[in-house]
């Protein structure tokens, strides 16, 4: 922790073996032990504490991170959402153009077929004996080359 080597912690005893003298350096010593061993307790807590604040802070910054991604992801799929929408009511509206189209088509080829049969109704009615001169034997309606 202070980086004390041997030859400084000998210098240290021998001082306070003089200092304090051979009767109190033993208590002292015990009191020395205790109060180092508090500081070292001291130290890691605030070390823990300190890499506990740090995980929560990076791990705040994860979650940062992964909030700003889930946004983005959000934004992507809203984003697709829009394309898809407009897609589809592209698609719609296409099909439906192109249902009044065939149903115009159908309209027309059923008035068309209606025509036919509505003229070919009247050729055989026609062809009777009634509007057809050459079938009653009466020419005098004929017109012949003048």
């Amino acid at each position: 922790m202070f980086d004390v080597g041997f030859a400084e912690v000998m210098l240290i005893g021998i001082v306070s073996l003089v200092v304090i003298g051979p009767e109190r350096l033993p208590a002292v010593a015990r009191t020395v032990g205790l109060w180092v061993g508090k500081m070292r307790r001291f130290v890691t807590g605030v070390k823990a504490d300190f890499a506990k604040e740090l995980e929560s802070g990076d791990l705040q910054k994860l979650i940062g991170d992964q909030r700003e991604q889930i946004n983005e992801l959000k934004g992507l799929v809203e984003s697709a959402r829009g394309d898809l929408k407009e897609a589809s009511s592209k698609i719609v509206k296409d099909t439906s153009s192109s249902l009044d189209e065939l149903k115009k088509d159908v309209d027309s080829a059923k008035q068309s077929v209606a025509q036919i049969g509505d003229s070919l109704e009247n050729e055989s009615s026609g062809s009777g004996s009634q509007d057809n001169p050459a079938m009653d034997g009466d020419t005098s309606n004929t017109k012949t080359g003048s």
